[in-house]
């Protein structure tokens, strides 16, 4: 009778670990190409990327950003107007069918890699559940609008704390490098 409770005991134990084992490891599994998708289209990882790629204010903060970190920024009119025409011809050029899809290819190869990398199986299909849902496409919504004013508020800050800081750190990189030269 003993040994009949110990081999049931053993054969209950056994099945319990054989029902856990697949759970554990699909939770662990690394996730499908499929799944990835899924949690790119319902996360509109392409969209907001051509979205903002093609948001002329974003365009704006690039030429103003282009603008402050040219040596003399004090341009006149007729070279403001020649710049702002380069900048809008290979704008368009950046955003032309043919480098918007090869892009789109490059972003979603990009994340699938990344994904893996970070995530499981069972993390990404939550993923998927929860911006699936009414609450998770509200904040995807919000997203690039809440991105861009943030980029509006510390772009100049990070602009300016780096200019600072370039100022600052230059006529001592000069010397160290003009005295990497004295030493040779």
């Amino acid at each position: 009778m003993t040994s009949l409770l110990k081999s049931s005991a053993f054969a209950m134990a056994l099945s319990l670990s054989a029902m856990t084992i697949p759970t554990l490891s699909a939770e662990a599994a690394v996730p499908t190409d499929a799944s990835l998708m899924k949690l790119i289209e319902v996360t509109k990882v392409i969209k907001t990327m051509n979205d903002m790629s093609s948001d002329s204010e974003v365009t704006e903060q690039v030429m103003q950003t282009m603008l402050a970190s040219m040596p003399d920024n004090e341009l006149t009119a007729a070279q403001r107007k020649r710049f702002d025409e380069i900048v809008l011809k290979y704008s368009k050029e950046m955003t032309s069918k043919d480098n918007v899809e090869s892009l789109n290819r490059q972003i979603t190869n990009a994340y699938i890699q990344s994904a893996k990398q970070h995530f499981n199986q069972q993390e990404v299909d939550a993923q998927i559940a929860f911006y699936s849902s009414q609450v998770g496409q509200s904040i995807i919504d919000k997203q690039p609008a809440m991105m861009k004013d943030y980029m509006a508020k510390i772009m100049p800050v990070v602009m300016e704390s780096t200019m600072r800081k370039m100022q600052e750190i230059m006529p001592k990189m000069a010397a160290d490098l003009e005295d990497l030269k004295l030493k040779k």
